[in-house]
């Protein structure tokens, strides 16, 4: 009885990630800035994600132990809101199936698991310090491309100014570099960095930063923002208040160099006339209020997935509806509520909730406040000016909080 209860007490965070789950977990990070690159002479059919969902799934069938051992409370959350937007699209947008049924089977097939494993790697010792290098790494070499002017795209032909690279868009990229700034501010004010490694962070900060201005995001400032306004309440245990201020101080000054960089309206204006601006800019101002008039038409279960699309584009912005192009919710709350109504918003709300939670008490631990940071900074874009739940980065930070409460 004395040896079987020993077994059972024994700690599981002696078994160790393997080779296959550690490099599974680093190039999966790595690769959320080329997630939409596919493999030449495929047609579009062999891209960056589905060979990280092989891998993946290589890396859970040679140690189940390691990436699956624990669920945590939020997933069944994200997993309960994926059947309600199913079963709201089968009810009210059954002819908009193709559209709706695809961005949810991504998060069942890649996004939610990919969460769930990475929640289970990032409790183990210096996991999740090298996972926020691997997301740096992959931030800086995009950044580099992008400087490169190789696989870039100039957004609108250009007359805006603003330019993504690799097919992404340019709001996504953007929060893409925001959230690599944000960590390689929070790795410098980690203790045990080497002298080396931190004055390597600056020019690294640059090269992202530059990246960033390039894309001209609004809500990739934000983000920016709102995570370094997070981390100068960084505590004591990271560093006197002189060393952090200085810090701080100095990161500030490379970025708001960086952010002058950004097209300016005044830009725009002296490169499309003032007229197409202003109309863009109406039109952006006129989303929220159409969006808000159709969830108050049903606002228990809302309208059905991507359905609010056709009437949004023809209300707020005409001219795309012209050209036949729709466009969608910048805010992921109103998304939510015209979507999947009260019911869905909540059940959403509910697992990102549960993670602000970990973040929040994660503050404690090691990471301190790096959790919330990322976290915090995309949540509170959300609900501002931009959706990030279609953003890698949002999954890869929901799951860096829940595992630093762990």
């Amino acid at each position: 009885m004395a040896n079987r209860s020993a077994l059972e007490t024994q700690p599981w965070d002696l078994f160790e990630p393997n080779v296959i789950v550690r490099w599974a977990f680093y190039l999966s990070v790595f690769s959320i800035p080329f997630s939409l690159l596919s493999l030449p002479g495929t047609g579009g059919r062999i891209t960056v994600i589905r060979l990280l969902q092989m891998l993946i799934l290589c890396a859970i069938l040679s140690q189940p132990r390691v990436c699956v051992r624990f669920v945590p409370t939020a997933l069944f959350w994200f997993l309960a809101y994926c059947a309600v937007r199913i079963l709201a699209g089968l009810w009210l947008a059954p002819e908009q199936a193709t559209v709706w049924w695809p961005s949810t089977l991504a998060l069942l097939q890649f996004a939610l698991p990919w969460v769930w494993v990475m929640f289970n790697v990032l409790r183990f010792p210096n996991m999740s310090r090298r996972g926020l290098w691997a997301l740096v790494w992959g931030c800086v070499f995009c950044a580099l491309f992008h400087i490169a002017g190789i696989g870039m795209v100039e957004v609108d032909q250009g007359i805006e100014g603003r330019s993504t690279v690799f097919g992404e868009n340019a709001n996504v990229a953007g929060a893409t570099y925001a959230i690599a700034v944000i960590v390689l501010v929070g790795l410098g004010m980690f203790k045990g960095l080497k002298l080396k490694q931190r004055l390597l962070l600056f020019p690294l900060i640059v090269l992202v930063g530059t990246g960033l201005a390039k894309t001209g995001s609004r809500s990739a400032v934000l983000i920016l923002a709102l995570g370094i306004a997070v981390l100068l309440f960084q505590g004591r245990a990271f560093g006197s208040r002189t060393k952090r201020v200085a810090l701080l101080l100095a990161i500030g000054i490379i970025l708001a160099g960086i952010v002058w960089q950004i097209p300016t309206v005044i830009e725009r204006f002296q490169k499309i006339g003032s007229s197409a601006e202003l109309q863009r800019q109406e039109g952006r101002l006129r989303m929220a209020p159409v969006l808000w008039e159709m969830f108050l038409r049903s606002p228990i279960y809302g309208s059905g997935p991507d359905e609010y699309r056709f009437e949004l584009t023809r209300r707020a912005m005409p001219y795309h509806f012209r050209d036949q192009k729709l466009i969608s919710a910048h805010n992921l709350v109103l998304r939510l509520l015209v979507e999947t109504g009260v019911i869905g918003a909540m059940i959403f709300s509910f697992g990102v909730g549960a993670a602000l939670a970990a973040a929040w008490r994660a503050r404690l631990n090691a990471c301190g406040l790096l959790p919330l940071a990322l976290l915090l900074s995309l949540t509170v874009a959300g609900v501002i000016l931009c959706d990030p739940s279609h953003h890698l980065v949002f999954w890869i930070a929901l799951a860096y909080a829940l595992a630093g409460a762990a």
